[in-house]
């Protein structure tokens, strides 16, 4: 079959499935403990994020077959018949979770729909959802085409952002504070804008049976994602007095209302292309653990999303968002195992790219430390 994503395209979808609105609470986290903390945790933390990720892209690859998570679990980790009760559940918190998660977008970007236009907020949700979940209707190469144009978008409002900087006074601090806590905090939301675990399958299928695009692709995605959340946040600790939680609100006090129109656009952008690459892993999930077709599991992963805003359950979503970060925790940890087993026992010996030496097990114990700490820096935060 011929590809369905382009490099760039699948680069733009890594990004996608990253950066998110939560880019925007990184300032006021690195503001506690000065710049130079900053950019070590962005360093550190894009070293852990890549190498995590391309652990899954040699599970696939060993596996010779374009599987998303759940199935790799079930191949490699989860393989025995007492252990299905387990995938089953695994399955079932992941959807439950994705589900919360694709609720949040839709609510987020219906209001700040709803606040642009002054439309009722239950046809705002209803609009948003019909232009978010009509993207991935139509497939991968879709959501390829839409997340290159959205990442396109990012990048214009970013460059907008800094060039309204030029124009104000501004200073950087380049002081170290806060504590050992406040920076694994930092440590845990970075990881956040870097996890685009889920749509690791994607970018190998999209891009098959070229495995070192795949994987070039993977690590330009999280760079990209890196250099969006270095910029908000050196914009946000130039000019910004305070560091506000959300940090445009504080960057559009100082540069005026023009910026927070384009806070507002980016957020809004940030959350479409995380809402289509969610999703879509959603639905590809969904279709290989209950045998659907594609339309028909696409369905199941975007509906109930928007049955659940009419439904008033927001403050449910919470503990279910909560549920989201746990589950996407887990998963990371389950990769250790499985890509011991693949690279053991995987159909594929010799995969077009591997790890290689990087993937003896030191390096495979980092990652797991890596993954704790992301996981206590986010209960911080929680």
């Amino acid at each position: 079959m011929p590809s369905q994503l382009t490099p760039l395209r699948a680069t733009a979808l890594m990004v996608g499935a990253g950066v998110g609105a939560g880019i925007m609470a990184v300032p006021s986290l690195a503001d506690r403990v000065g710049l130079p903390v900053l950019v070590l945790v962005l360093v550190v933390a894009y070293a852990a994020a890549v190498f995590i990720h391309l652990m899954l892209v040699e599970v696939v690859l060993r596996t010779g077959r374009p599987l998303q998570i759940i199935e790799l679990m079930q191949l490699w980790v989860l393989d025995r018949p007492s252990r299905r009760p387990l995938l089953w559940l695994v399955f079932g918190l992941l959807t439950a979770a994705f589900i919360a998660a694709l609720a949040a977008y839709v609510a987020a970007e219906a209001e700040i729909l709803s606040d642009a236009t002054g439309m009722s907020l239950s046809f705002s949700q209803t609009l948003v959802y019909v232009a978010s979940a009509g993207v991935v209707f139509f497939g991968l190469r879709a959501v390829g085409i839409f997340e290159t144009v959205g990442v396109i978008a990012l990048v214009g409002c970013t460059l907008a952002l800094v060039a309204g900087v030029l124009g104000v006074p501004a200073t950087l601090d380049l002081e170290i504070d806060g504590s050992a806590l406040d920076g694994l905090a930092l440590y845990g939301m970075v990881m956040y804008g870097y996890y685009a675990f889920f749509s690791v399958p994607q970018v190998v299928k999209g891009l098959a049976p070229d495995g070192r695009a795949a994987a070039r692709a993977v690590a330009a995605g999280l760079a990209v994602n890196g250099a969006l959340i270095a910029i908000v946040a050196v914009v946000a600790l130039a000019v910004s007095e305070p560091v506000t939680e959300v940090a445009i609100v504080g960057v559009a006090d100082r540069l005026g209302p023009w910026a927070g129109a384009i806070g507002a656009v980016f957020v809004m952008t940030a959350l479409l292309t995380t809402y289509w690459a969610v999703s879509l892993a959603l639905a590809d999930i969904i279709s290989e653990r209950m045998g659907l077709g594609f339309r028909p599991a696409w369905l199941a992963a975007t509906l109930p999303s928007l049955l659940l805003l009419f439904l008033g359950a927001l403050g449910f979503l919470d503990w279910l968002q909560l549920a989201a970060g746990l589950t996407a925790i887990v998963i990371a940890l389950v990769t250790v195992p499985m890509y011991v087993n693949a690279r053991r026992r995987g159909p594929v010996s010799e995969p077009d790219w591997s790890l290689g030496r990087w993937g003896a097990r030191p390096m495979l114990g980092l990652a797991v430390v890596a993954t704790v700490l992301m996981a206590a820096g986010s209960l911080l935060e929680a």
